[in-house]
């Protein structure tokens, strides 16, 4: 397919639509020169801003925009007025004014609705799309762009087909629902091919790289997206330009070639820079604050995260987000007005029809007298009763809204709850390395007042061999240290919202590191508890592909219910007794299989069904929310495709079963 794809797509003919649109500008040129007709002004000044936003020029696509309009409204020029407002509200979303391209997108489709402009209708949906795409309402964008594709096959538009098809496709990517990009990319491909349509080949080249890079092909991604960039329209487009090399340094990010990725990502930042896309922007210093820190170049790191937190505030400012949560309510209003009107106009039309029949009637008026009394008492009734019905919906939906509100600020207490567990786990936990670090600090000190003496002494031998015992004191220090910075770095991964990314994580390592965090965390609260945790880690056990955070937290629910049986077991258990929490790693029938053991209080048969349910806690009241092992079952199940059991016997103890797919 790939070899049909630049036979085609040679780059002389991947410059036409820039050359059409330039002879179509200078055709009105010669036009206006001869008529000097103000509607023949509005398109040539349209025209001209289509070419600055072909070749990424937003600020004089602008201008020329504006100018069509002001005319356009002064000569009430309709079409010219609805052309003029589609492309300002798509330069505004590229620029990332999003508020204002939604306030001009929501004013000019009822326009270009009620002139049946096909064209212009399809892109005010488009930039709908593209706009909710940057908010990342992905369900949102992906309505739009299904209108938009719609109205595009319908007016046999066939330019603005393919942009749907392809917009389409990157949604279905966004999703990481690859079979239905690949779909779209390759609609768009094959009407791009019949058409002769090659503006946008380089989109889905790209989108063609995307696919395999979702796949875990980097290297072959890398060749689309190369492909891509070296298209001649490509090279026109800041944005496109910013894109491909934005995608390279991610796949030589994945691939570990750190210079390559910095060298992509700093080529596309300048891209970014130029098209002055602050979406753009975030995104590749993003990438350049994860490549530098991890480089530990944390001074680049910090530079390029400043810059990322200033174009994320101009995108998603609260204000900004404020606007565009009025405008959609606004729009919704709208939108109910109308039907509300279409309503109240077919009952009207209803009422006269009525009328005329009765008019036309007369004769038996006196007849169908009573029936009619009867009938306008019975609708009376009903309106009555369909007041009272929306009345109680809409104190349902109240309710309903205030629920959801409470589970949400429910399951946030739940997450602080365990990170206030994690505290006093991590204190003691940290402190072991920094006593390594002052210990052998103090040491390092008394060994360069040694060599210095030897120095000074003449004796060379000696002065290496402290030399060499100094560098084993920095290199047991520098192992501390980055065991004091994993165990901060939990807790920070720990505290913040979940992205939801996944990858390869050493379930050993962090069964291990959160057993130890839970039981100093309930020996900080209390002093009198101890247990004994035996662990039976597989030293051959694969590194699962999952969301470290959340495996973390749903460990740390498991190792909390057990110290709390063995402590509750522990008050009746009699001096005999002895708490044990057993952890155990294993592969089982290509699953990664984790066991968590206690020798506690057990959990009855009548109440086994129900801990998995939200809210449902056997603790006394204030001590839990009964989210824990609720949300447990969320993030194994639904959030990592395996699943969780539990074993128990009232008196002897609990275990919990988790199962994981590997790779």
């Amino acid at each position: 397919m790939m070899k049909k794809l630049l036979l085609v797509f040679s780059l002389p003919v991947l410059c036409l639509q820039v050359a059409r649109a330039q002879d179509v500008v200078d055709s009105l040129a010669k036009a206006y020169q001869k008529n000097k007709q103000d509607t023949t002004l509005v398109q040539l000044l349209n025209e001209k801003a289509i070419i600055k936003e072909l070749q990424t020029h937003p600020d004089s696509g602008l201008l020329h925009t504006r100018q069509a309009l002001a005319i356009s409204r002064r000569i009430h020029y309709k079409r010219g007025e609805v052309q003029s407002l589609a492309v300002m509200a798509n330069f505004l979303n590229e620029i990332g004014d999003l508020p204002g391209s939604l306030r001009v997108t929501f004013e000019v489709l009822p326009m270009a609705t009620a002139l049946k402009d096909y064209a212009n209708i399809a892109g005010c949906y488009n930039t709908l799309g593209l706009t909710y795409s940057t908010l990342k309402n992905d369900p949102k964008a992906l309505e739009y762009y299904r209108k938009g594709l719609a109205i595009a096959l319908q007016g046999h538009l066939g330019i603005q087909t393919v942009i749907e098809y392809n917009n389409t496709s990157r949604v279905f990517l966004d999703m990481n629902q690859l079979d239905s990009a690949l779909w779209y990319t390759n609609k768009a491909y094959a009407l791009s091919l019949q058409k002769h349509l090659y503006r946008d080949i380089g989109f889905l080249i790209r989108n063609f790289g995307i696919i395999q890079y979702k796949k875990g092909n980097y290297a072959h991604s890398i060749d689309f997206f190369r492909k891509s960039a070296a298209q001649k329209t490509t090279l026109l487009n800041h944005y496109l330009q910013g894109e491909d090399y934005r995608r390279m340094a991610e796949a030589y990010q994945k691939l570990n070639k750190l210079d390559s990725c910095i060298d992509c990502a700093k080529i596309a930042y300048q891209q970014a820079q130029l098209e002055r896309n602050p979406n753009q922007v975030m995104q590749i210093t993003s990438l350049l604050t994860d490549v530098f820190r991890s480089k530990n170049d944390y001074k680049q790191a910090y530079d390029y995260q400043q810059v990322m937190l200033k174009a994320q505030d101009s995108l998603f400012s609260q204000q900004k987000t404020l606007q565009v949560q009025n405008l959609t309510f606004s729009e919704q209003q709208r939108q109910d007005a109308l039907k509300a009107s279409a309503i109240a106009y077919q009952n009207k039309v209803r009422f006269y029809a009525l009328t005329g029949i009765l008019g036309a009637v007369v004769l038996v008026v006196l007849i169908l007298w009573y029936s009619n009394n009867a009938r306008k008492k019975a609708n009376r009734l009903l309106h009555e009763q369909k007041e009272e019905i929306a009345a109680q919906r809409d104190d349902l939906e109240q309710a309903y809204s205030d629920l959801k509100n409470t589970q949400t600020q429910l399951r946030q207490r739940e997450k602080m709850a365990s990170l206030g567990e994690l505290t006093a786990g991590i204190a003691h936990e940290i402190q072991n390395p920094l006593n390594f670090v002052n210990n052998f600090s103090e040491v390092s000190v008394e060994l360069l007042n040694e060599m210095d003496e030897e120095l000074d002494n003449g004796d060379i031998q000696e002065a290496k061999a402290i030399g060499a015992n100094l560098k084993q004191n920095l290199e047991k220090i520098h192992h501390h240290g980055k065991r004091a910075d994993f165990i901060v770095k939990g807790m920070l991964e720990h505290s913040r919202t979940n992205t939801g990314e996944k990858q390869l994580t050493d379930m050993n390592v962090l069964c291990d590191e959160f057993l130890k965090l839970s039981y100093h965390g309930l020996r900080a609260k209390d002093k009198s508890f101890n247990a004994e945790m035996t662990t039976h880690f597989d030293p051959k056990l694969p590194k699962v592909n999952v969301s470290a955070q959340d495996m973390g937290r749903v460990m740390l629910n498991l190792y909390n219910n057990a110290f709390y049986a063995v402590n509750q077991k522990l008050k009746t258990g009699g001096a005999g007794y002895k708490p044990e929490v057993t952890v155990s790693t294993s592969v089982e029938n290509g699953q990664v299989v984790i066991k968590v053991k206690d020798n506690g209080v057990g959990i009855p048969d009548a109440i086994k069904e129900k801990i998995m349910q939200p809210f449902f806690t056997t603790k006394p009241t204030g001590e839990g929310t009964g989210l824990g092992l609720s949300l447990t079952y969320d993030m194994v199940v639904k959030g990592h495709g395996g699943n969780i059991q539990v074993n128990s016997s009232v008196g002897e103890g609990s275990e919990f079963i988790i199962q994981l797919p590997v790779g």
